[in-house]
């Protein structure tokens, strides 16, 4: 996370940097006195030892404290990404994308049909059995 939020980021024309979401030459001169004093509160866990970073240590290690909090709204699952290809593929599958094109696609004729007439039509035609 230092390398990518601690990187000045040139503008387009060159002309000038954009200022950096970290001081990445502070966070690695506090990242080892950073991890002992996580390391004090015992094995946390990630979330845990965010909280305790924020919470406690936010005057000491700020630039921590921000890398904290940006880690803390990160997505850890792709999950909802997976679901969305399955339903996909179950789509695909089942040949409902033809389907669904040709409605989408017939939409405004829809909207333009008299369907009273058509029903109309339908019961006055002769009744053939098979």
């Amino acid at each position: 996370m230092l390398g990518h939020f601690g990187q000045e980021i040139a503008s387009e024309d060159n002309s000038a940097t954009a200022t950096t979401f970290i001081d990445a030459t502070s966070a690695k001169r506090d990242a080892i006195p950073m991890m002992r004093a996580l390391r004090s509160y015992g094995g946390l866990h990630f979330s845990s030892a965010c909280e305790m970073l924020i919470r406690d240590y936010a005057e000491i290690f700020p630039e921590w404290v921000k890398l904290a909090k940006a880690a803390c709204v990160i997505p850890v699952s792709s999950v909802p990404v997976e679901r969305g290809f399955s339903l996909q593929n179950r789509i695909k599958k089942e040949g409902r994308v033809t389907r669904l094109m040709r409605i989408a696609s017939s939409r405004d004729t829809l909207d333009t049909i008299d369907f009273n007439s058509a029903v109309a039509r339908f019961t006055a035609a002769k009744y053939r059995r098979k």
